[in-house]
């Protein structure tokens, strides 16, 4: 009884320690029963791991080797990122090609890189004819016709298969094919009347041995059909130092195969990647000499080279040159004894040179430069390059407008050509409308290889061009905008007056452009990519650096009135007719009887400056007076006198029509105020705001210098309170804030005008009127305001003869902390009047009117300069009252 307490508590034991590490057991178990856990179903075997607590697809993963005195080691993963591969995997080598920066890998080495595994299942590949059965392969035999029965017999440690009625029979060291006929013949001979099917159910694993330089070195458990390739891969591949090249297999202690992977990696010849057996080691030697390749091949890499390599047989190895690969001139640099030599390689001649480890070869690109070549840019349908021909002209490339961008200018285009051995340029000017629809023109000019020809855009940008285009598809489909006004819209894209630059919006409210027409139209330019400015940028910096050695600088300036003002380049036998087809031609306001030309003339030494007025339109018109040009002239095309036909004010406010009114120079507010018909019977004069542009933006200005000048005056303040006892009930930060405030007060413009004086005809009172000046006429409001230090700021009636005094007195009071002698009087037209108050001096006054605002001030004695400036923001918000109502 005790022998069984004693039996059966040991089973306990065994029972608890095996099921308690079960997590463990998936590294320690047998062939046999894994194989045995795999023959249950996937329900069972969930069900069984999660009795256990053990990770399914762990156990499936995992394996043991066969009972044997050695055991096998245990192998901790490898993570390996295929992206981004670790210094253990491959060597890197580091290269420069322009401005990118190129990593070059050892070739081959990421093909093996993995984690490696003590037990690969292979169970559905197909067997050889040739496989030998050994112990642990399973026979699947069927019988069929007088019997039918199927059996499962594994081969066993002796070597033979339990058949049932016919006993043991020895099948180990036969082949598959050998197997499958012997025993088929002997079991028609003792089983009559029956047919066999003999197949391989699950193959046995095998124990190898992989060492030399490999990322895991080791015993590993393999299928019985692995090759010495899914060896490596089992090891997790190659470390950065094994030999891709080099890889013996030794059996009973002799080499029995050499593998070369290359042969396997650049040909896919897998004759050496021979069937492993049990007890074979894989031994993979020390990488060899190498070399690496890089620029244009198409597979830049480091590779391994066996001695006598050859620069040919390399290229083949990096699969070859590119097409861009210019081979006459191939680097190789070779580290010797005393330092790095350089050797240049005509690859079409030198191609049995002999590489050594280390060398670094790189293959250059050919020139990026076209040859037997002409270049189109700019406004046309179809850019780029064209081959060319003998003979060849500007019409062979463009066989009528339809090739042309739809704001391609007809009247100016160029070649630029390259001359001598220093390849500088010179340009070509010529008419593309003439050359087009001209046989036999002048403008239709012989082109040589390498040319480029330029065409420009007119007024209309690309992106203009394409909505247009978009507009004339939709035109069908319910387009609300007429063909005609499309035209014109095309034709007028953005209407801006030539000379002040106002964008016009329409024709009620003009939209001003803070920017003169010149840098209007060099903005409007550069937005299109085939402008003038866009493309002769480039060129006329070309043509001022070649300028050396006594050279003058081909170029030349155009301003005033045409179309695009700017420096262009200077063509063989250029005419003052060619430099205004040019700049897009004439400008209507260009004044045809008078032109100037500033010419620089070398002296000795100096240079100087000669001005000519010559006429603009005999010029044009008499072939004697065409003059040519010469390099850095500067032709000015003047304006005509008084040009300004889109100056344009408004008026608003109590006038009879009110509105934008186009003014001619030297129209006064009082003319403005007679075609606006007049004042209504509402208006009150008194109060008129009248406001200039010009005025708004020196106001800003000031208000600029203002802020900046409180900002140092704080900033001083600030010093002086952290150096002396002075105390100050204000904070720098907050008077800060108020002069951030400041900034925000928009800035208004207004000029004081006398509009009553005006009326009767005071010519002294009157204003000349200016493009965007604005008038405003309130109605009258019979009220006064007081303002500032008093109790409560407030609107009056106005009343007759009440005076300062009383209206404050109505409001309130002054407060403590007010500037009685400093009181002051804004009247409704913007000027200040300063009352009477002095008990000392007498000053004379005029009665209040209605509008007038009363300001009572700070007494600055009273409180710290910081805090005079809280009222500030409300006092300057006053002032813009009026204006706000314009608005």
């Amino acid at each position: 009884m005790n022998l069984m307490r004693y039996i059966l508590f040991r089973l306990v034991i065994v029972f608890l320690v095996f099921f308690s590490s079960f997590s463990s057991w998936s590294a320690n178990f047998t062939t046999s029963q894994l194989a045995q856990f795999k023959q249950l179903s996937p329900a069972q075997q969930q069900a069984l791991a999660r009795q256990y607590g053990v990770d399914l697809s762990t156990l499936m993963s995992s394996g043991k080797a066969e009972d044997t005195s050695q055991p096998v080691q245990t192998i901790q993963p490898r993570s390996v990122d295929k992206k981004q591969k670790t210094e253990d995997d491959t060597q890197r080598v580091t290269t420069e090609r322009g401005n990118e920066s190129e990593q070059l890998v050892d070739f081959g080495y990421d093909l093996f890189s993995g984690q490696p595994s003590s037990y690969t299942p292979v169970d559905d590949l197909p067997v050889p004819n040739n496989y030998l059965i050994a112990a642990g392969d399973e026979i699947n035999v069927q019988l069929f016709g007088s019997q039918n029965s199927s059996y499962s017999l594994s081969v066993s440690r002796d070597g033979s298969i339990q058949f049932p009625e016919l006993g043991p029979i020895h099948v180990a060291g036969q082949t598959f094919s050998e197997l499958k006929a012997n025993l088929t013949e002997r079991i028609k001979k003792q089983i009559l009347g029956v047919d066999v099917a003999i197949s391989l159910g699950s193959l046995r694993t095998m124990q190898v041995y992989v060492s030399g330089d490999v990322y895991q070195p080791g015993a590993y458990n393999i299928p019985s059909l692995a090759t010495v390739t899914q060896a490596l891969i089992a090891a997790g591949g190659f470390s950065k130092s094994g030999s891709l090249r080099n890889i013996t297999v030794r059996r009973e202690n002799k080499v029995i195969a050499r593998l070369d992977l290359y042969n396997l990696l650049l040909e896919g010849n897998n004759l050496n990647d021979i069937r492993l057996q049990s007890g074979d080691t894989v031994f993979v030697a020390a990488k060899g000499p190498s070399v690496s390749i890089q620029g244009e091949i198409r597979r830049p890499a480091v590779y391994e080279i066996k001695s006598g390599t050859t620069i040919e047989q390399l290229v083949k190895l990096a699969g070859g040159s590119r097409a861009s690969a210019y081979l006459p001139q191939i680097q190789v640099k070779r580290y010797q004894n005393n330092g790095i030599h350089i050797h240049t390689l005509d690859l079409t001649k030198d191609k049995l040179f002999t590489l050594q480890d280390g060398d670094d070869i790189t293959v250059n690109p050919v020139s990026d430069a076209l040859k037997n070549a002409v270049i189109v840019r700019g406004a046309a349908i179809r850019q780029g390059a064209y081959a060319y021909s003998q003979g060849m002209r500007v019409s062979d490339l463009f066989s009528s407008a339809d090739d042309l961008a739809p704001n391609a200018d007809l009247d100016y285009a160029i070649i630029v050509r390259e001359t001598g051995y220093k390849h500088n340029i010179k340009v070509l000017q010529f008419s593309l409308n003439h050359a087009i629809n001209i046989m036999n023109s002048a403008d239709d000019l012989v082109l040589q290889p390498n040319d480029q020809l330029f065409v420009f855009a007119s007024d209309i940008s690309m992106n203009e061009w394409k909505r247009e285009s978009v507009q004339r598809q939709s035109a069908t489909s319910g387009d609300l905008f007429t063909h005609a006004e499309k035209q014109e819209t095309l034709k007028h894209p953005k209407k801006r007056d030539e000379v002040t630059g106002i964008e016009l919006v329409d024709s009620e409210k003009p939209k001003l452009a803070i920017q003169d027409n010149d840098k209007s139209q060099q903005e409007m330019q550069h937005s299109d990519p085939a402008s003038r400015a866009r493309l002769l940028e480039p060129l006329i910096t070309r043509l001022q650096l070649q300028a050396v050695n006594g050279e003058r600088a081909k170029v030349y300036e155009i301003s005033g009135a045409v179309r695009y003002p700017g420096v262009y380049p200077l063509v063989q036998g250029g005419s003052l007719k060619d430099a205004i087809a040019a700049a897009g031609g004439l400008l209507e306001s260009a004044a045809k009887d008078e032109a100037e030309l500033s010419r620089v003339v070398p002296m000795p030494g100096t240079i100087t400056i000669h001005h000519q007025q010559f006429d603009l339109l005999k010029s044009l018109t008499n072939p004697n007076d065409n003059f040519l040009l010469e390099s850095k002239d500067r032709i000015v095309i003047q304006r005509k006198t008084n040009w300004k036909t889109n100056n344009i004010v408004e008026i608003q406010g109590e006038v009879m029509h009110p509105g934008s009114y186009t003014i001619s120079q030297g129209e006064t507010i009082q003319d403005l105020v007679k075609r606006a018909g007049g004042l209504s019977q509402f208006a009150y004069p008194q109060g008129a705001v009248f406001s200039r542009e010009v005025l708004r933006l020196q106001e800003e200005q000031r208000m600029k210098m203002v802020t900046n000048n409180l900002r140092q005056e704080i900033a001083s303040l600030t010093l002086r309170r952290q150096s002396s006892a002075a105390t100050y009930t204000s904070s720098p930060t907050e008077a800060m804030k108020v002069v951030d405030d400041l900034l925000d007060i928009p800035a208004v413009g207004r000029l004081v005008i006398d509009l009553p004086n005006i009326l009767l005809g005071n010519a002294q009172d009157d204003v000349m009127l200016e493009d965007g000046d604005k008038l405003y006429i309130p109605p009258r409001r019979n009220t006064i305001s007081v303002l500032g230090q008093v109790q409560i700021a407030s609107n009056f009636t106005f009343k007759p003869g009440l005076s300062v005094e009383k209206y404050i007195n109505l409001a309130g009071g002054e407060k403590k902390q007010a500037d009685t002698d400093r009181v002051y009087v804004i009247r409704a037209n913007g000027a200040v009047m300063l009352p009477n108050q002095s008990h000392w001096f007498v000053r004379s006054e005029k009665s209040l009117e209605p509008g007038d605002t009363i300001v009572v001030p700070i007494d600055t004695d009273y409180l710290d300069g910081l805090s005079t400036f809280s009222t500030a923001t409300q006092m300057m918000y006053q002032i813009g009252v009026a204006w706000n109502a314009i608005k």
